[in-house]
């Protein structure tokens, strides 16, 4: 089954412990990154859940977020330094995150994706390309600002790995979105809910003792290991 996509054109793990928290994403799980004309050119890179990588240029973290006991965000941060997050703004720009592990099979049932500047979010933003600005702020932190998507969707068939990829070209066309050329952030999550819930963790307490170019964004494409 296929999920969501937009495609009107071309269009990041601190893992967080909590009580009850879902351990969804396994800290230390490797995956790949794929940049295509990043500010350091294009290749291939391998990335760890929980550390700091350099892709192109670019440094990715990410952050894990638990919204419950069976579901979490995973926030995918690429910062630079400018002018631009891509090397030539005149030509396509890509990243591709591939195989994130998952500890379980989950269901993969929301995705944002937000620019910023000097680590400010950029506002306001408009829809474009196909790509939908429906007044959503930030689901991790509202007072972050504006984001694309974020809205809850139906959830394909439970995944044990997850793909994310966000493209614009060429890459200029992000200033129809209201993304200034100079934003050097970029950021994407995707939500995923256990497809089953483990039973609760009991509390310490318990024991006695977290443009004109094609634009597309592909929230996800899911596939089983």
């Amino acid at each position: 089954m296929r999920v969501p996509s937009i495609c009107a054109g071309l269009l990041a793990f601190l893992l967080g412990h909590g009580a009850g928290a879902a351990v969804i994403f396994p800290s230390g799980g490797s995956f790949s990154v794929i940049c295509t004309n990043c500010p350091a050119g294009t290749g291939t890179v391998p990335a760890t859940i929980g550390g700091t990588t350099n892709v192109e240029g670019l440094t990715l973290t990410d952050t894990i977020t638990p919204t419950g006991s069976d579901s979490a965000w995973i926030d995918f941060d690429f910062v630079g330094t400018g002018p631009s997050l891509a090397q030539n703004t005149g030509a396509a720009w890509k990243i591709d995150i591939t195989g994130i592990p998952l500890t379980a099979p989950g269901l993969f049932d929301n995705f944002f994706t937000y620019w910023t500047l000097d680590g400010t979010a950029i506002n306001p933003i408009q829809s474009f390309g196909g790509i939908p600005f429906e007044g959503n702020n930030n689901p991790i932190d509202p007072a972050l600002g504006p984001v694309f998507l974020g809205t809850s969707f139906t959830s394909g068939p439970p995944i044990t790995s997850l793909e994310v990829f966000v493209s614009v070209s060429p890459y200029s066309f992000v200033t129809a979105g209201l993304i200034p050329l100079d934003a050097n952030d970029f950021h994407g999550a995707a939500h995923i809910t256990l497809a089953s819930p483990p039973p609760p963790v009991p509390e310490p307490a318990s024991l006695a003792l977290l443009g004109t170019g094609l634009l597309g964004i592909a929230l996800a494409r899911r596939r089983k290991r």
